[in-house]
């Protein structure tokens, strides 16, 4: 259904800075009000950008804009240019990080394609075309938020949040070849059918790490083939942030190789492509309008990526989070990964993080261990001076 989305906004010294794509003369748009509803929204671009924002999240096909009182150029060419980087200008605002999985670079691959008719008067008109509808996000958030209890991550730390989130997309996920069907481009058929390709794959991850708490972003760009054996290809990958800097991520090419390890997990931008050098990660923007200029000093500084892989923490036996305490917090997520081994849900833990969690040495991880542990930490917090190890020796 169609709907002619309407918002009042007025907007002072509305400027659009849009870099050397738009012509000169039209860089510096005053816009003193913008007419997107009939009620009152308040005073800001931004306040209207979200208004733009609701309505693409209900998948709206229609969004109507009427700008008023423009100093446009009397120039037919360069007007036409500057209602189109008004345009463009509020449709990159929409796409906002927000925090919100279902925003931000959600919703920016969420739209298929659009196209602004634009009027001489003021007038603009937005036609949407999504790769969902509304009913079938309805069913994609339903099951999404089944898997999310399944998996638990709430109260992991961010390192295994990731990992958990990342293990999954590897076990679930297959690759898919038919680039014809629009569906495989999005999380809905990574969910609900269980293959996608990279955008749809990266769009799952994306709103999966952010509604757990990981900022997270995609980075759209091609692949390079150095050797020149594969032509390049358009690609998306991610970046999630873990102890203050982002690290890279590569879910579609560590799930296509099928071997169980991961050649894309938490690299930096020097190693990122370390174990496949003839085969490059090139990211490329689109000249600040629709998707940010990743090549950009302005997102590199919001966005600090790290030059090399992450470097986990260390884990010793009953310390499952690596902060160098065995306490009850350690317990607790030994209790929450006996849970899932037993749901049959695919292990958070990593090799390590299993070692030292199976405090008694039995080859399991249960509650016998998470008992232990807790025991444990009420007597050294009693001021006994004794070391785990020891103590499982002799209880």
């Amino acid at each position: 259904m169609s709907l002619s989305v309407k918002i009042l906004a007025v907007i002072s010294s509305f400027t659009l800075l849009l870099g050397a794509a738009v012509p000169r003369s039209s860089e510096a748009v005053q816009v003193s009000r913008i007419e997107i509803s009939a009620d009152p929204v308040g005073s800001s671009a931004e306040e209207a950008a979200l208004q733009m924002r609701k309505a693409l999240k209900a998948h709206t096909s229609e969004i109507i804009i009427n700008v008023d009182n423009v100093s446009f150029s009397s120039d037919k060419t360069e007007r036409q240019a500057q209602m189109q980087a008004l345009s463009q200008s509020m449709m990159y605002k929409a796409f906002d990080e927000t925090g919100s999985g279902t925003e931000g670079d959600y919703l920016r691959f969420a739209v298929r394609s659009y196209k602004c008719s634009v009027s001489t008067s003021g007038r603009l008109t937005y036609t949407v075309y999504y790769y969902t509808t509304a009913e079938e996000e309805a069913v994609l958030t339903k099951k999404l938020n089944e898997i999310m209890n399944s998996l638990n991550v709430s109260g992991m730390s961010d390192y295994n949040k990731i990992s958990t989130i990342y293990k999954y997309a590897n076990s679930h996920l297959t690759y898919s070849d038919d680039l014809d069907d629009p569906y495989v481009y999005s999380a809905y058929n990574a969910v609900l059918k269980g293959d996608a390709v990279c955008q749809g794959i990266a769009q799952l991850l994306y709103r999966m790490y952010n509604d757990s708490g990981i900022p997270c972003r995609i980075i759209a760009g091609y692949s390079h083939d150095l050797s020149g054996v594969n032509p390049n290809g358009n690609h998306v990958w991610l970046i999630v942030k873990l102890d203050g800097i982002y690290y890279l991520l590569d879910p579609t090419w560590d799930l296509r190789s099928k071997n169980g390890k991961f050649r894309y997990f938490l690299k930096g931008t020097a190693d990122f492509d370390s174990d496949a050098p003839q085969l490059v990660h090139v990211a490329q923007n689109d000249n600040g309008l629709t998707f940010p200029d990743y090549n950009s000093d302005e997102f590199h500084t919001a966005y600090p990526i790290s030059k090399y892989r992450y470097s986990p923490v260390t884990y010793t036996l009953g310390d499952v989070n690596g902060d160098k305490l065995i306490d009850s917090v350690d317990a607790s997520l030994i209790l929450a990964e006996y849970s899932r081994l037993s749901s049959q849900v695919a292990a958070s833990f990593s090799a390590a993080q299993s070692k030292c969690a199976d405090v008694n040495n039995d080859s399991k991880i249960d509650s016998v261990d998470a008992s232990r542990v807790l025991a444990y930490y009420a007597l050294i917090s009693n001021g006994a001076d004794i070391s785990l190890a020891d103590y499982i020796k002799t209880h």
